[in-house]
């Protein structure tokens, strides 16, 4: 048996998937698909009927007897978050776990944007069919949804996301071409009007200019134009003119002359004309097909975990948060300070807290993100920080860490959980305790540069039996700090059963 052998599956609208992979090397070993139009019932807003959860657990079965044959007993399951939306996610859920003993993990759009785009990197990395262009736009489409992320030097710079895909269009052609004189006319103007807000709502930190795309997950062009032509290239005129020829191709034509298949044609279309449209909106001059899923990111992700890869693609998550920080007018100097100061506390206290990278990764983005609500109103800002928090998406972040930043911000600043128990009530314990410990960190690095001066420029931390002293550099009079500091270190005495203490030690100049 291969230890570093490693299963991951996923349950999307359009089937499940199984990719067994090597850690060591991130080779994949084997790669299963079974096709399940799971989006039929999903798009029209009624249940997933039970005989197709019944065909997902008899495929998850097999799929777990490839994993026994193999001998790997690390393997995870996942569902699209298109999926959780069904009206019976959570029978579908509950099924799973009866039928096969899986648990099944609800990825979000922001994370499965994430995975993908990691697995592209680490191509890109490698110089495997890297772009001529600096300016690249990775574009994930699948069934209803449809994400815009954009590198520059293969640095994130933005992700959007837009609920449009070729199943969910698809839908909207079948009813046009039996009312409308020109359907494409019509669905071309309807796909205009979901994508009328691209550019006004770009953020500032977005690059202009000629770019190239990397589409991921479309099934209908991708297999067209590699199955027929074998190009993983088109370039812009390339992809007009195989639009021209398709666009008003009979089906019969599209099975015969592109092999496409009957159950793909209506989506073909659909897709075409949303492509064309982002083509167009990114000035991009040439379209480079991907074979990496969300699994293929997952996969690296395990790699890393187990120690066999030093990939690291949480400055994505920081980056996405920055430049929400930024949308809402967040004090820079201030947040950057703060931001500083929370990890400075964290690293230094790790023996004591025993948290993970993760849960750095958390406070700091709830340092980053922690004044956003003071957008809306100053007063009792850490309410409004709360709210926007969670109804945001950030690449990277699941919908559960995005509530627990949001919770760990809501208690950065005037109350705390046990003034205010409104998050608590809906987590476990373990998790109560990572908020009230990242939160009790927050509120001390924040008292530091309370009154937005920026008096306090670095700190040193050190503890003894039952204190902890934070030594601030500094020659300024810091009356307020030591008041403020006074107030926001009871939480931390709270959490933790040390008593902070502030000192302070003059900078002389060099």
């Amino acid at each position: 048996m291969a230890t570093h052998y490693f299963g991951t599956m996923i349950i999307t609208v359009q089937g499940l998937e199984l990719l067994i992979v090597d850690l060591k090397t991130l080779k994949p070993i084997e790669r299963v698909h079974k096709e399940l139009p799971v989006g039929d019932d999903l798009y029209q807003h009624q249940p997933i009927h039970f005989d197709l959860v019944n065909q997902m657990t008899s495929a998850l079965r097999g799929f777990l007897q490839i994993l026994n044959d193999y001998q790997i007993s690390d393997y995870q399951l996942w569902g699209s978050e298109a999926l959780s939306r069904a009206l019976n996610a959570d029978f579908i859920s509950d099924q799973v776990f009866l039928r096969t003993g899986i648990k099944l993990n609800w990825l979000s759009i922001s994370e499965e944007t994430y995975y993908r785009n990691q697995a592209v990197l680490v191509d890109l990395q490698e110089a495997k069919n890297s772009p001529e262009s600096d300016l690249i736009y990775l574009i994930g489409i699948n069934s209803g949804n449809t994400t815009i992320t954009q590198f520059n030097q293969l640095s994130f710079v933005y992700s959007s996301h837009y609920s449009l895909g070729p199943v969910r269009i698809a839908e909207d052609l079948q009813s046009l071409r039996q009312s409308a004189p020109n359907s494409v006319e019509v669905l071309r103007d309807y796909i205009d009007s979901k994508l009328a807000d691209y550019s006004q709502l770009q953020p500032q930190e977005a690059v202009s200019g000629p770019s190239e795309i990397i589409l991921l997950g479309s099934m209908p062009l991708s297999h067209l134009t590699l199955e027929n032509e074998h190009r993983n290239t088109l370039s812009a005129s390339e992809f007009d003119t195989l639009f021209d020829r398709v666009v008003d191709a009979s089906d019969q034509f599209l099975m015969d002359q592109y092999n496409v298949k009957e159950a793909e044609i209506p989506l073909l279309l659909p897709e075409l004309l949303l492509l064309r449209k982002l083509m167009r909106l990114t000035s991009a001059k040439a379209l480079h097909f991907s074979h990496n899923t969300v699994l293929d990111g997952l996969a690296t992700n395990a790699s890393v975990k187990a120690g066999y890869s030093k990939y690291d693609f949480s400055i994505q998550t920081v980056t996405a948060a920055e430049t929400m920080a930024n949308h809402y007018k967040v004090e820079p100097i201030h947040q950057r300070l703060v931001t500083k100061f929370a990890l400075h506390l964290f690293d230094q206290l790790k023996p004591i807290h025993q948290l993970s990278n993760r849960d750095r990764l958390l406070l700091q983005v709830a340092a980053i993100l922690h004044d956003v609500g003071a957008y809306v109103d100053t007063h009792e800002h850490y309410l409004h920080s709360d709210y926007i928090i969670q109804h945001t998406s950030i690449i990277g972040l699941s919908v559960h860490e995005r509530q627990l930043i949001a919770a760990i911000t809501r208690y950065h600043s005037t109350t705390t959980p046990s003034e205010d128990l409104s998050h608590f009530r809906k987590l476990d314990t373990a998790e109560r305790l990572l908020v009230a410990k990242l939160a009790a960190i927050l509120r001390l690095a924040d008292a530091l540069d309370d009154d937005r001066q920026q008096k306090i420029q670095r700190i040193s931390v050190s503890t003894k039996p039952h204190e902890l002293v934070i030594t601030v550099f500094s020659n300024d009079n810091l009356s307020f700090e030591n008041w403020e500091f006074s107030f926001k270190s009871q939480f931390f005495k709270e959490t933790f059963g040390l008593n902070p203490r502030l000192k302070q030690r003059s900078v002389t100049s060099k």
